[in-house]
């Protein structure tokens, strides 16, 4: 498999992009589900509600510099051709899915980065680093700090909907082979 995209196929850098990016996802929701359900002075699967919350904002912050990251690529590697079996319609939609995705990539850890310095929680990266916090507290940034981190992820969950229906409609509807494009360790035809 080639490193960058060609002409008809995503490269290998592309794919392990997209799939670190779904990977830091779920793993985000999963995380936030805990730690906002888990009662303080217990423990969920061995961690501690302030143990869940530290491990979601290090892996915020992470999942922001791969985001980074895939921007980057993503504006330096020219993408393959058009799926041939997607209608105009089709190409729209999966631009705007792509547009508003990378809005969240960005958004959602700025977001919660900018409600948990303004709001006096801080960073404990990992467990380990105490992350200078150079905004100060400020009751009003982290109250819209706070809403727009919860509404992006709502965006976020309507918008991987419409992707992954687009893609398993055309990959078991129309049997085009089209989730073959970026799933790892698949060919292309």
């Amino acid at each position: 498999m080639a490193v960058k995209n060609t002409a008809t196929r995503y490269g290998w850098v592309t794919k392990l992009l997209h799939w670190l990016v779904f990977l830091f996802f779920v793993n985000q929701f999963v995380v936030a589900y805990a730690m906002l359900t888990t009662p303080q002075g217990t423990a969920t699967f061995g961690y501690t509600q302030g143990a869940l919350y530290n491990w979601h904002k290090s892996i915020g912050l992470i999942l922001l510099a791969v985001a980074m990251l895939r921007f980057t690529w993503r504006k330096t590697t020219p993408l393959p051709g058009w799926a041939p079996n997607l209608s105009a319609r089709e190409k729209l939609l999966i631009h705007w899915i792509e547009r508003i995705l990378y809005l969240c990539m960005f958004l959602m850890p700025i977001s919660g980065y900018l409600y948990v310095m303004t709001g006096g929680y801080g960073v404990h990266f990992f467990s380990r680093w105490h992350l200078p916090n150079f905004l100060g507290q400020d009751a009003t940034v982290a109250l819209i700090a706070q809403w727009t981190h919860r509404l992006t992820a709502w965006l976020i969950v309507a918008t991987l909907l419409a992707h992954w229906g687009l893609g398993i409609r055309h990959h078991l509807v129309y049997r085009d082979r089209y989730l073959n494009r970026m799933l790892p360790f698949t060919h292309q035809r």
